[in-house]
């Protein structure tokens, strides 16, 4: 070019491929190299090329000083005659590519990469030769990683060092240590560029954001000595362009532009077009006036002045309406004609070539109305009999992978097994993935929540250590992919874990086969793998066996520039080559199974590192082949192997549906479903793709999980007719075709987690022995992990085997209390209204179950477990659960205190035992019906269910149920649906936070003594006025109303002490009152005392039931009763069971 940036002469040659650097000889001739087998000469003048020198080395920087010195992206310094072009030296600088180097006189500077475990990564040094010894002086450090290097123009020993990240330094060569001082540049971006003027007082950095840093040591640094002014070429006066009214407006033509027009729509957008308007009546025509072209008439008083008529609108809302915004709709009839789009409806022909995203592969979200998640409705994403899991749970991302494990057959009746054992751990992933798979298997297509499991998946430290935990508030730039792919290994290798224990526990003292495999998780995706190392010196082999249960997909290494400025044409260089000939899924799968590499490696025969061969290779297949596919982005290199669509739909095919694999001792191949070449190797197998787990991300989204499963089932009729593959995304499941699989388009949807299932001919393997039944054996069990806990507290009898009844169901009544672990979250909107952004979180606090068949202990509670927890909690929520501070805390309860997993087990277990339950908001323990008051007691909640169930069947079989319904309404609206304090007293005593009045002897429990007086109710023992109790001795303990207007509590002790306690109690009454309390306050502590001394009764029974069951949950401090206590005490606490018009159950 000349000074006018005109072109003076254009070079070419077929040699010319793919040119990177240049160097000018001094005599009107250019030496020009690159990625390629030839240096070209070239004569400037003459314009032809005047030499060819073959080289094996591929050139990416060149400089000319006495010697031409190049360097190759194999790390050689390589100095050439400049006459002959012969190689006259050569030093090995780095084990990577040089991505700079520089010369001065007879100093040679380089910087490069160094390849260390198979990645290229920036040596930290500059290298320094010497010219005239070919000898490496003192290498300079540069932490930074030095990318470019430039020598001073005027300071020979003088070199300039700059970084990608934007930071530079000046050092003499000889003397580095002295004087250094780092500058860095202010660049939200990375140095792609570096120069020194010639004046050597002005260095200029070019970012990626195309700004020039320059940087001078003058206040007016001058560029050259001697410059000339650039002479700016003459802007051409474009054509005159005379358009007539007849000339086409296409003869003219568009400007060209880099970005897709704002006109170029796709061609399946559609477009909403207007309705035509009503006809305008008769009645209006008839009496309309025209002036000019405007016709105007009296209002017909049809409709109000200045108001269109309204028309049915058509709700086409991808999101649907909550529960009771529907009910209420469908209460007024605004219902018919708005329903929104159902999922199952839309997209029924859906090609994701065409870079659309379709619906159900969105992100999903809860919304939250004031009645909560369960005004949700779930069924708009889901018209299957699978479950959906809910994502509003802290690391739900795992969502994906669960659905995945739950439709691997092996494994789910590993799991289903497991939980019928008696397990000893707490935070037991494989019981928590076996509870879930039985709630999934029961969902039947209504939403589950995987919370418990990944409660306990959040416990473990490992998963901590490793990042498996979702961010608190993910953007999008967090790699969903990494996450998930991680959560795969980590999984598989904690239940392994899991299941050795067992089976060393469960084979203890037993001589097992070495042979075989530790436990079920390692038959089913184990591949056994032999790793062995040939020493390069002293051919000593080792072989070391190991079985992963995940193989990482090895992808082919992109060659690395030369520098940041050579990045981006090499990168569409190389794309452009990986285009013509992309890897099949075949050829990945075999560089990852069968791999072989070169290192040094210390050799136990020659006691040092030695150059070793490292080859892996499989001895047995899996039943199952968990594959990762190593990609955790769109913008991996990786991405552009052929795998996804390209603009023409190329590459839809890559993931193939079923390959066979052959594996030998020197070989593996990989080929197509039914090849015969696949029964030539001795180890063989064909495997179909079961499931796929992809990352769907928008752009400018958050990304988030999808997994497609294929799901056969020969006993359902309605599964086998339609497509076997589903997406599971989250709570939206929808049947999809088989051609969305192996589509990965636009770079939207990649995938992450491949699983193939091994085809057997015959019966599938036995991994684990499913119980026929479910072992009832906890629910006789007491378990309790308080220290403390005080036998008055003990307010259950346990379930005795006679009472199990497998031919018939047993009626039981459940409630449960909660507290909150976190708050909700609101907004509060400009116009004053609240939105709910998240519900409270709560956790499990107590749970009571009553028996409700007829007989002697009909309402009398088998369970009634306080729930242990380790997360703080927030709000013990007193008012509705009685749960308070220290209750569910091991070191200061005095209740029966249990583990969560514990209290899940005693309910899955009823749950399998077919039993009815009756209670009250039953899916979400709701509190719609007002029936307690003051504190909360679950045992009065489940009892009050009861007993209303028991009144629904004598009005249903009386036939009175209608009219009793419609009398109940009738007075809830009079009051508004609030209960009039006094009007309806229990038939039993409260229970809830008791008042103890003497010591346990007594069994004396009351609660709320200051209430009205109300009438006795009939047919309750009483005395005075209100309900009786039976304390654990069987005396009476009344509670009634006096004459006087106060409350008589009669106590069963030998005195036969009666206290008296007036509603309106004056000052002195009332300190009497305390002095009495105190009194007796002092024979609690002598009772304390007494059962501190039998706490190793208590150890001793603890390690009898742990013999027994294998439970290790200490019992408590529970007190030993005498003989005549024990013959009393056989039943319940009587006073918590006394019911109306109902004698107490005989011991």
């Amino acid at each position: 070019m000349d000074m006018r940036n005109t072109d003076r002469r254009i070079y070419s040659d077929d040699s010319a491929q793919d040119l990177h650097s240049m160097a000018l000889m001094g005599n009107a001739e250019i030496v020009v190299a690159g990625q390629q087998d030839k240096i070209l000469s070239i004569n400037m003048i003459r314009g032809i090329v005047t030499k060819k020198v073959e080289t094996d080395s591929e050139i990416v920087v060149m400089k000319k000083s006495r010697l031409l010195v190049c360097g190759s992206t194999r790390g050689d310094l390589i100095l050439h005659d400049p006459r002959s072009m012969a190689v006259e030296h050569r030093i090995q600088a780095h084990t990577g590519t040089i991505s700079d180097l520089d010369v001065s006189g007879n100093l040679i500077v380089t910087c490069g990469f160094s390849e260390r475990q198979g990645t290229l990564i920036i040596d930290p040094l500059v290298k320094v030769y010497d010219m005239r010894t070919m000898r490496s002086l003192a290498p300079i450090p540069f932490p930074n990683g030095p990318s470019f290097l430039k020598m001073h123009p005027k300071l020979s020993t003088t070199v300039c060092i700059a970084s990608q990240t934007g930071q530079f330094q000046m050092c003499d060569v000889g003397n580095f240590t002295s004087g250094i001082q780092f500058y860095q540049i202010n660049t939200s971006s990375y140095v792609n560029c570096f120069d020194i003027s010639y004046s050597g007082e002005m260095v200029a950095l070019g970012d990626a954001s195309n700004v020039v840093h320059m940087w001078g040591d003058k206040q007016e640094p001058q560029m050259n000595h001697f410059s000339n002014p650039i002479d700016a070429p003459t802007m051409p006066v474009p054509p005159t362009v005379t358009v007539g009214d007849n000339d086409p407006l296409s003869s003219i033509g568009m400007p060209y532009y880099t970005e897709q027009l704002l006109s170029a729509w796709p061609a399946k957008t559609i477009f909403p077009v207007g309705r035509k308007p009503q006809p305008i009546p008769s009645a209006i025509l008839d009496n309309m006036k025209m002036i000019d072209f405007v016709g105007y008439a009296p209002n017909p008083g049809l409709r109000l002045r200045n108001q269109a008529p309204s028309l049915p609108k058509v709700n086409l809302r991808d999101t649907p309406k909550f529960r009771s915004e529907q009910q209420k709709e469908l209460y007024f009839g605004k219902r018919k004609g708005s329903m929104a789009v159902a999922l199952d409806q839309d997209d029924t022909d859906v090609d994701l070539a065409t870079g659309i995203v379709p619906k159900y592969y969105k992100r999903v979200e809860i919304k939250y109305s004031r009645f909560g998640v369960e005004d949700f409705d779930f069924g708009f994403y889901n018209k299957t009999q699978f479950g959906g899991l809910e994502t509003h749970i802290a690391n739900s991302y795992c969502n994906a992978l669960l659905q995945v494990l739950f439709f691997t057959p092996l494994l789910k009746t590993l799991a289903k097994a497991h939980i019928g054992q008696a397990c000893p751990r707490e935070n037991c992933l494989t019981c928590e993935l076996g509870f879930l798979f039985r709630m999934l298997e029961d969902a039947n297509g209504q939403n589950c929540q995987a919370r418990n499991f990944l409660r306990a998946f959040s416990t473990i430290p490992q998963a901590s250590a490793l990042g498996l935990f979702e961010p608190d508030e993910p953007d999008s730039k967090t790699m969903y992919s990494s996450l998930i792919q991680n959560f795969n290994r980590f999984v598989l290798e904690q239940l392994h874990q899991e299941c050795s224990l067992d089976r060393v526990s469960s084979s203890a003292g037993l001589n097992a086969p070495s042979g075989l495999a530790t436990s079920p998780i390692q038959r089913v995706f184990g591949m056994k793998t032999a790793s062995t190392n040939i020493c390069g010196h002293c051919g000593l082999e080792e072989e070391r066996i190991t079985y992963p249960f995940v193989l990482d997909l090895m992808w082919p290494k992109p060659p690395a520039p030369a520098n940041a400025h050579q990045s981006s044409k090499n990168h569409h260089h190389h794309k452009a080559k990986e285009q013509q000939h992309p890897m099949s899924f075949a050829d990945v799968l075999k560089a990852s199974v069968w791999r072989e590499s070169h290192n040094r490696v210390w050799c136990t025969q020659c006691q040092q590192y030695q150059p070793t061969t490292s080859r892996k290779t499989l001895q047995d297949l899996p039943l199952v082949l968990s594959i990762n596919t190593a990609i955790n982005s769109k913008e991996q290199p990786t991405v552009s192997s052929g795998m996804f669509l390209d603009d023409h739909g190329k590459g839809a095919d890559w993931l193939p549906l079923k390959f066979s694999l052959g594996v030998d001792d020197k070989n593996v191949q990989v080929f197509e479903s039914g090849s015969p070449d696949s029964g030539a190797f001795p180890l063989s197998a064909e495997y179909e793709l079961t499931a796929v787990v992809s990352q769907v991300q928008t752009i400018g989204d958050v990304a988030h999980l999808v997994s497609h499963i294929k799901v056969i089932s020969e006993n359902d009729p309605e599964i086998s007719e339609q497509s076997p593959w589903y997406i599971f995304n989250d709570f939206l499941v929808k049947n999809v075709q088989e051609g969305e699989i192996s589509q990965f388009p636009n770079s939207w949807k990649i995938p992450s987690i491949l699983y193939y299932t091994k085809i057997n001919n015959g019966p599938p393997p036995m991994i684990a022995e499913t119980p026929e039944g479910p072992d009832t054996s906890i629910l006789h069990m007491d378990l309790s992990i308080s220290k403390y806990r005080d036998p008055n507290y003990v307010f259950y009898q346990l379930l005795r085997p006679e009472e199990i009844k497998a031919e018939e169901k047993m009626l039981i009544a459940i409630d449960t209390e909660f507290v909150a672990l976190s708050r909700e979250e609101t907004e509060i909107r400009s116009d004053g209204t609240k939105s709910l952004l998240r519900p409270s979180r709560m956790s499990l606090a107590r749970v009571s179950v009553l028996r409700g068949d007829e007989g002697p202990l009909e309402y009398v509670p088998f369970i009634d477990d306080y729930i242990a927890t380790s997360e703080p909690v927030v709000d013990y929520l007193t008012e509705y659960s009685g749960i308070q501070p220290g209750d569910l805390d091991p070191g200061l309860s005095k209740h029966t205190l249990v583990p969560l997993k514990v209290a899940y087990k005693r309910l899955r277990v009823l749950v399998d035992m077919g039993c009815i339950f009756v209670g009250h908001g039953l899916r979400q323990d709701f509190r719609i019906i007002n029936i307690q008051s003051e504190t909360h007691n679950s045992i009065e909640d489940a009892r009050t269910a009861l007993a209303l169930y028991k009144k629904y069947l004598e009005l249903k079989e009386n036939g009175l149920f209608q009219e009793v319904l419609e009398d109940i309404y009738n007075e809830g609206r009079k009051t508004n649906w609030k209960p009039i304090p006094g009007q309806f007293p229990p038939p039993w005593p409260r229970t809830s936070t008791p008042v103890m009045i003497n010591g346990p002897g007594s069994g004396a429990v009351f609660q709320n003594l200051s209430r009205p007086a109300t009438p006795a109710t009939p047919g309750t023992p009483s005395m005075g006025s209100a309900p009786v109790a039976l304390g654990l001795s069987g005396s009476l303990v009344g509670i009634g109303a006096n004459v006087g207007g106060g409350i008589t509590m009669t106590n069963p002790s030998p005195a036969g002490v009666s206290l008296q306690s007036p509603l309106s109690m004056p000052v002195h009454q009332q300190q009497q009152q305390q002095q009495l309390q105190q009194m007796h306050h002092h024979q609690q502590q002598q009772m304390f005392l007494q059962q501190q001394q039998q706490q190793q009764w208590s150890q001793q029974q603890q390690q009898q039931q742990q013999q027994q069951h294998g439970y290790s949950y200490p019992m408590g401090s529970q007190q030993p009763l005498s003989p005549q206590q024990q013959q009393q005490h056989q039943g319940p606490p009587p006073h918590m069971y006394q019911q109306q018009q109902r004698p107490f159950p005989p011991s």
